[in-house]
């Protein structure tokens, strides 16, 4: 699963990208398919790129996975499989860098900081299969399109006011891909909070999340209010 990459402190790796050859990708455009062989990573430097399964429906689209957003690596299986898991899809027009795995695992010796992201990346996945997987005793898809949605928060939001404003441009379908959940169910659930006011919408269609507590608590987790906080909300 992707892992974000620490450039500035991590001077090895990000060498690695400086050195390595860019690849423009256009929307849609096809990287790799399951089955391929795996002799490298890949970073992505602008855009994001849609890890895909085929459908569990005869005939259906294929559905995402995962979603690598800018500096963040994919493709590790190259690191202990040889064989690719995921296809690759460009979600967006991006340009992504491919990087010798035996030169990354060289890296990531030396840097504690994305060897700790990669780690982290590993137990969130794992977090996130179990979540999925609770079954009718599981989190409601309304608890983990929230998740999915403070999930791209944190890995691709840019602060706006007391919220974050996301960079990358996700559809409903990958958000309900990643959700595990149905488009229509996700889209009424994302214009109920566009009207309640929790996320917003840009022209352009990407999303911001204006009041994160409430949706922390519909992901539902306790939310911690700082005394910083609870002062900005009684001077509102």
């Amino acid at each position: 699963m992707p892992f974000r990459l620490h450039p500035p402190r991590d001077r090895k790796l990000f060498r690695l990208i400086k050195e390595s050859e860019a690849v423009p990708m256009s929307k849609g455009g096809r990287l790799y398919t399951p089955g391929d062989e795996a002799q490298v990573v890949f970073l992505v430097r602008t855009g994001f790129v849609r890890l895909v399964l085929p459908s569990l429906d005869v005939g259906g689209n294929e559905r995402t996975v995962a979603v690598a957003l800018p500096w963040e690596m994919f493709g590790d299986e190259a690191f202990t499989e040889g064989h690719r898991r995921y296809g690759a899809v460009a979600g967006a027009t991006c340009v992504v860098h491919p990087l010798p795995k035996a030169a990354v695992l060289a890296g990531l010796k030396t840097a504690k900081s994305s060897l700790d992201a990669y780690l982290e990346g590993q137990e969130q996945e794992l977090h996130r299969l179990r979540h999925a997987q609770g079954g009718s005793h599981g989190p409601s898809a309304a608890q983990r399109l929230a998740e999915v949605m403070i999930d791209m928060g944190a890995r691709c939001g840019e602060p706006a006011g007391r919220g974050v404003q996301l960079s990358e441009r996700l559809t409903h379908q990958v958000l309900a891909d990643l959700a595990g959940a149905h488009r229509a169910t996700v889209t009424t659930l994302l214009n109920d909070w566009l009207y309640d006011g929790i996320i917003g919408s840009t022209p352009d269609h990407r999303f911001s999340i204006r009041r994160p507590g409430d949706l922390w608590a519909l992901a539902g987790y306790q939310t911690v209010v700082t005394p910083e906080q609870a002062a900005a909300d009684q001077g509102s």
